[in-house]
């Protein structure tokens, strides 16, 4: 009996001890996890030690997008703490929440072997609402820095930004101090790591890229290039306006052969102040509504080429056409105008032909003494090149400007029929 009490006092006592020891060793376990800064510390040994499905374990994703741990993972390696040999952490502020918990929030600078910063980042630390055991405080650290917020990415404007396959909303626009021409996104969170970005926009190519949101805000606008639908719609502007362009240079030639020899000739204030065809000039505002008075320029020193004193006399429109054409274009300008206009320089080369009918004379006297004469349609034709600056908004393309020689009266006019 008594070596049953023995052992029976034994075995309590064998018990007793475990017991002791296993909740001391219960408690230095989880002690750190109930102070705020050894809490962090203790995290932050994992990050450096790159051990991080324990580092996974001592998260509070309670306030941010849920992560797998693949994703967590992607995103400490992507703030790159596993460089570093140690870490000095500063305590910024010790608040509490609108839902009533406990935050302490930290700035940590992470150093290399030297001591040089490497990475800084913020840290917040959030007491849970269960306690260790039911008697100690719990403390883990949020997932925010795992994230990137309020990431700004800019693209030409009227784009359609996707980030990873989602369209990005336009409430994350923003309004001011952004260039006009272009739409600027401010992604309030994003996962650190990589995104896929697609833009899409009416006139410039696609553009797929793949974002590294810690390296911080982004413009892709200057990566984008113009479609082929854009240039070669370009490419019929300057066609158009240049059959505008001769043709007025004839009829403006015509009104002031009229006007000269007293005929009456209508005032058009708009496009030309002796066109005569209302018209015409409608169609000249529209297509130069920017650089009229250059256009008008160019216009009459054409006219008077085609009506030279020692040429022939009392020419009629016909026809003009512009072919065999080659366009060459700048890279796209986002200027900062009240039109949010994309714009691009084109040069354009090209073969012309303007076909007038004239009165041409023959060489021969006719029985009265004066010149014999005869109508004929005489063609001028060559190749020359003109310079376009041309932008895109309101859903259409416009010209601001355009630089144009006056096309010189063809040695071979039978070159083209």
């Amino acid at each position: 009996m008594r070596v049953v009490r023995r052992l029976l006092v034994k075995f309590v006592i064998l018990v007793l001890v475990v017991v002791v020891f296993g909740g001391a060793s219960y408690l230095v376990h989880y002690y750190p996890q109930s102070v705020p800064e050894s809490a962090l510390e203790s995290y932050l040994t994992l990050l450096i030690e790159s051990d991080t499905e324990k580092a996974f374990e001592q998260l509070d994703q309670s306030e941010n997008t849920e992560m797998t741990l693949a994703e967590y993972e992607t995103a400490v390696q992507s703030k790159k703490y596993v460089l570093c040999e140690s870490w000095q952490m500063e305590e910024i502020s010790s608040r509490e929440g609108a839902n009533g918990d406990s935050y302490v929030d930290y700035h940590v600078e992470f150093l290399d072997a030297s001591g040089n910063v490497l990475v800084e980042d913020d840290f917040t630390v959030r007491k849970q609402s269960e306690a260790i055991f039911g008697l100690m405080a719990q403390w883990k650290v949020l997932a925010s820095h795992c994230m990137v917020t309020n990431l700004r990415v800019t693209v030409p404007a009227g784009s359609t930004l996707y980030l990873d396959g989602e369209e990005v909303g336009t409430s994350w626009l923003v309004e001011e101090e952004s260039n006009s021409s272009k739409d600027c996104y401010e992604i309030p969170s994003l996962l650190a790591g990589s995104a896929d970005v697609v833009i899409r926009n009416p006139i410039l190519e696609s553009y797929e890229a793949t974002l590294e949101t810690v390296d911080g805000d982004v413009d892709y606008s200057e990566q984008m290039t113009l479609k082929e639908s854009a240039t070669s719609a370009c490419e019929e502007l300057a066609v158009e306006a240049l059959k505008q362009i001769y043709q007025a240079a004839v009829l403006e030639g015509l009104d002031t052969e009229d006007a000269e020899s007293g005929s009456e000739s209508t005032e058009d204030s708009v496009n030309a102040e002796n066109s005569g065809d209302a018209e015409e000039n409608e169609v000249l505002t529209a297509l130069f509504a920017a650089c009229l008075d250059d256009v008008q320029e160019i216009i009459e020193s054409q006219s008077e080429e085609f009506y030279r004193e020692n040429m022939v006399t009392h020419p009629e429109f016909e026809s003009v056409g512009i072919y065999d054409y080659e366009a060459e274009f700048e890279e796209p300008v986002f200027a900062d105008d009240e039109n949010g206009s994309i714009t691009t320089v084109m040069t354009f080369a090209y073969r012309y032909i303007v076909r007038n009918t004239e009165r041409v004379e023959t060489g021969e006297i006719w029985a009265d003494g004066t010149n014999a004469w005869q109508y004929q349609i005489v063609p001028y034709t060559g190749r020359t090149t003109a310079e376009f600056t041309l932008s895109w908004y309101e859903e259409a393309w416009h010209i601001d400007s355009v630089t144009l020689s006056v096309i010189p009266e063809s040695e071979d006019t039978n070159a083209i029929e």
